[in-house]
C-alpha cells in the first residue's frame, strides 16, 4: 500500500486545456443567385396633346398634359456576384410585370367642350405600361452579411397608347363626319435605369433586399389621323416621356460560393 501511494505521488499533475472558441462564419457573396421581387411603381407621363385641322389653323388646340399614377410591380431576377475583400462586383438581369396605366380626355378644337360630345366631339387618350426589363451592373460594399450597392444599366419597356375620337353628334371640329374611332400604338422602348439598394444574407444561401430603381425610356410622338370631309384629314397628336420610379423588396437564393470558417 505504501509502495502504491509513493508511485501515485510521482505522477505529474493533470493539465487542463482551454476549450477552443466557437467557429464564426464569414459570409461570402460570390456565386450565382435567382429570385423574385415585388413592390410599387410610379410613372410620370408629362407631355402635350394637339388637335389639328388644316382648314382652320386658328382652331388648332395644343395643350400640355401631365398625368401620374401608381401600380403594383413584380417579377424575377437573376445574377452573379464576385467578392474581392469587402467589394462586391456583379451583373444582374430582371423582368417585371406591371399594370401602370392612365386615361384622360380633352377637347377637339378650341370651340368644343372638354370631354363632352355636344356637336364638335372630344378626344380620349389611354396609356399603359405592361412590363419593364433591365440588364445592370452592380457595385457593392459588404460588412459580413450586409451589403449596400449601386446599380445601373440598360432598360426596356412595353408601352401601349390609344387615341379615341368620340364625334357622334356632329363630327370632330369643323368636319361633319360622325365617328367613334380609336387608333392604337404599341412599341418596345429602350432606355436606361439606375438605382441603389441594401441586401442582407439571412443564411449563407438566402438573401433579402430592398431596392430603388429609376427608369427613363425616352420620349415618343404619336399621331392619329381621322377621316373628315375637309381638304385634309384631322389629326390628334400625343407627345410624352416615359419615366418610372420603383421601390421593391426581393428574396434570392444563392448557389455555390464558399463559406469561410473564421476562428
Amino acid at each position: 500500500m505504501f509502495a502504491g501511494a509513493a508511485s501515485a505521488a510521482d505522477l505529474p499533475a493533470r493539465t487542463y486545456t482551454k476549450a477552443p472558441p466557437p467557429i464564426a462564419v464569414a459570409y461570402d457573396w460570390t456565386g450565382f443567385y435567382i429570385g423574385g421581387n415585388v413592390g410599387g411603381i410610379w410613372q410620370d407621363n408629362s407631355g402635350a396633346t394637339n388637335f389639328i385641322q388644316t382648314d382652320n389653323v386658328v382652331l388648332t388646340n395644343p395643350q400640355n398634359d401631365s398625368v401620374s399614377n401608381g401600380a403594383v410591380f413584380g417579377g424575377v431576377h437573376a445574377g452573379y456576384n464576385w467578392q474581392v475583400t469587402r467589394w462586391v462586383f456583379g451583373v444582374e438581369a430582371d423582368w417585371d410585370w406591371t399594370d401602370a396605366k392612365n386615361s384622360f380626355c380633352r377637347q377637339t378644337d378650341t370651340r368644343s367642350r372638354p370631354c363632352t360630345d355636344l356637336d364638335r366631339g372630344f378626344l380620349t387618350y389611354s396609356e399603359k405600361t405592361e412590363w419593364l426589363a433591365s440588364v445592370r451592373g452592380r457595385l457593392g460594399f459588404a460588412w459580413d452579411r450586409v451589403m449596400v450597392y449601386a446599380t445601373g444599366g440598360a432598360a426596356w419597356g412595353d408601352v401601349k397608347t390609344s387615341i379615341n375620337a368620340n364625334c357622334l353628334n356632329g363630327g370632330c371640329g369643323n368636319a361633319n363626319v360622325r365617328l367613334n374611332q380609336t387608333v392604337n400604338f404599341s412599341d418596345t422602348r429602350t432606355g436606361w435605369v439606375a438605382g441603389a439598394g441594401i441586401e442582407t444574407m439571412l443564411t449563407p444561401s438566402w438573401l433579402l433586399r430592398a431596392e430603388y430603381l429609376h427608369y427613363d425610356l425616352g420620349s415618343a410622338d404619336y399621331a392619329a389621323v381621322f377621316p373628315s370631309n375637309l381638304v385634309a384629314p384631322q389629326t390628334a397628336t400625343r407627345s410624352r416621356s416615359f419615366q418610372y420610379d420603383t421601390l421593391r423588396a426581393g428574396l434570392s437564393y444563392k448557389f455555390g460560393g464558399p463559406v469561410v470558417a473564421r476562428y
